[in-house]
């Protein structure tokens, strides 16, 4: 009864009325950025909404995303512990889902100095352009016949992936199809970006039993362990790379057998992080791609500028070269104009709040879950010009 009347007395943010039990999930809709994006424009951008048994905020406007984000970093930088992470992600000991303290600071230090350092990134330029090269090749191969842009994309961003992150080609090597890797990624990104009704009543666990998604959660871990385990100990029993050749399981085996890391890194600690990159390199990769050809596409005036710009920078060569970045203002813009349009997560990974906070002037509970609206951003006509159009 306390409880309840100190609610009453927390200066909330506004939001729509509530059901009983459910809250407002029924207002989330198929579409989630959509659904939010249309209660922001009546509630404005910063609303309280009862998802299940979470107290949740959402927030809609540049102003306050940098509140979120960098002012109230710290008080709002942790993970909530969703259910299909913890299974799919070893218990949250990756960089995207484990909870703020000491062991996430340092398994994020590990990867911005070892494994994303900008001399690492620049060692695995010659897999970004072999990749991009096979692309083209298939993409001629597939001439006069019928070209599925999409599939070879994907084909691409998968491929530079493994290469650099596993060592591995697997739709060169015929792995690809021997493993059912493409299975596998679209099973997990199924999972972990999809609606888990268990997640807004962690009270009630054995929800996640009754709708079959424990089950799936359980199948696909497994494959992916498996998968792990077998890379791994291939790993292990190679002769040592030289530092340029190495990929990041080299790596962290390496940070591994040394003790370098403050933390000592499990194998489980490992096999967590290698996941977070397939995450993080594969599907985001291909959904910006593949928007940025529609895109093109069907705006055959943009498509024909980018075109005559890299030709006039390029020349008589047939390819691009990464010296030739700087000088490609115009396709900068195209591909700021896909992130605006089409961000490859519409609704980033929830904040949990560690302790009470005011933002905008409104009281936030601590274990409040926080969703920042980006694709509702990038669309707002107060900030942009024809929102909707490249």
């Amino acid at each position: 009864m306390q409880e309840k009347l100190k609610r009453r007395k927390l200066n909330l943010p506004p939001g729509p009325a509530k059901l009983p039990i459910i809250g407002n999930l029924h207002q989330l809709g198929n579409m989630p950025h959509i659904s939010l994006r249309e209660l922001a424009k009546k509630y404005g951008p910063i609303i309280f909404l009862q998802l299940g048994e979470i107290p949740t905020v959402v927030i809609s406007s540049v102003e306050l995303a940098k509140e979120v984000l960098k002012t109230h970093d710290l008080v709002l930088c942790s993970r909530p512990q969703l259910f299909s992470a913890k299974h799919l992600f070893y218990g949250c000991t990756d960089i995207v889902f484990a909870p703020y303290g000491a062991y996430w600071r340092n398994i994020r230090k590990v990867c911005i100095l070892e494994l994303l350092s900008a001399k690492r990134v620049h060692w695995y330029s010659f897999v970004r352009e072999e990749e991009v090269a096979r692309l083209i090749r298939r993409i001629a191969e597939s001439y006069p016949g019928t070209t599925n842009l999409s599939k070879m994309i994907g084909l691409y961003a998968n491929d530079v992936l493994c290469r650099v992150a596993l060592g591995r080609d697997f739709s060169g090597g015929g792995e690809y199809d021997r493993h059912g890797f493409q299975k596998m990624l679209d099973d997990y990104q199924a999972l972990l970006g999809g609606f888990s009704l268990g997640d807004y009543f962690p009270s009630m666990e054995f929800v996640h039993s009754l709708t079959g998604m424990k089950s799936k959660l359980r199948y696909t871990f497994r494959r992916f362990d498996q998968f792990f385990d077998e890379v791994i100990t291939e790993h292990r029993n190679s002769k040592g790379e030289q530092e340029e050749k190495k990929d990041l399981v080299d790596i962290l085996l390496d940070i591994q057998k040394d003790g370098s890391s403050e933390i000592p890194l499990t194998m489980d600690n490992i096999k967590a992080v290698i996941l977070d990159m397939f995450a993080a390199g594969t599907d985001t990769t291909f959904i910006t791609l593949d928007w940025a050809m529609t895109e093109l596409i069907m705006n055959p005036n943009a498509m024909e500028k980018a075109q005559d710009e890299v030709r006039g920078v390029v020349g008589d060569r047939k390819v691009v070269q990464q010296s030739d970045l700087p000088r490609l203002s115009y396709m900068k813009a195209v591909i700021k104009e896909i992130f605006r349009l089409h961000p490859p997560v519409p609704v980033l990974v929830p904040r949990e709040s560690l302790e009470d906070v005011i933002i905008d002037g409104y009281n936030i509970p601590a274990k409040t879950r926080i969703y920042v609206n980006v694709w509702g951003m990038g669309r707002d006509p107060e900030l942009w010009e024809n929102p909707g159009n490249i």
